[in-house]
């Protein structure tokens, strides 16, 4: 199960991506925004770095909780096992990975690179801005949680 965080953070990845995305309120299908609904928007890769780096800062209810989601979703495969096999061992792993993961330079290039990517419901975006504003990392994560899991579930 090497290099369990990179799969952990691809899902990561795709969430960020799919919050940038709802962000910009950019869909292939749908008609252009007016110009006064994109001027409210929020910036992509601010959104982005934003909920990342309220990751880093509550790492320690994060992981385990990002851990505990792929495992409800067996995502990546395999994972909902080895959870219940060693749960603290994957955690450790995650969080091995999560420390380098989790640093500015990564923040940023990974958000940058997929501020443009995916596309998702403006609700998901909304979701994230209104776990950003919760104080504690406990209820922040618990709120964020549910946003991620629905990128797993697709």
């Amino acid at each position: 199960m090497s290099r369990i965080l990179r799969s952990l953070a691809l899902g990561t990845h795709t969430v960020v991506a799919a919050l940038s995305a709802a962000a910009c309120g950019s869909t292939s299908d749908a008609a252009p925004a007016p110009a006064t609904a994109r001027a409210q928007a929020p910036d992509p890769t601010a959104t982005c770095v934003e909920v990342m780096t309220r990751n880093r800062t509550c790492t320690d209810d994060y992981i385990p909780a990002l851990v505990d989601a792929r495992a409800r979703h067996d995502v990546p495969a395999g994972i909902t096992a080895a959870v219940k096999a060693d749960r603290a061992a994957v955690i450790a792993e995650a969080l091995g990975e999560w420390a380098e993961d989790r640093k500015d330079p990564a923040i940023t290039a990974m958000c940058q690179q997929l501020a443009a990517s995916g596309a998702a419901p403006p609700a998901e975006v909304e979701a994230a801005q209104a776990c950003l504003a919760q104080v504690a990392c406990g209820p922040y994560v618990a709120c964020v949680m549910p946003v991620f899991e629905k990128r797993f579930q697709r």
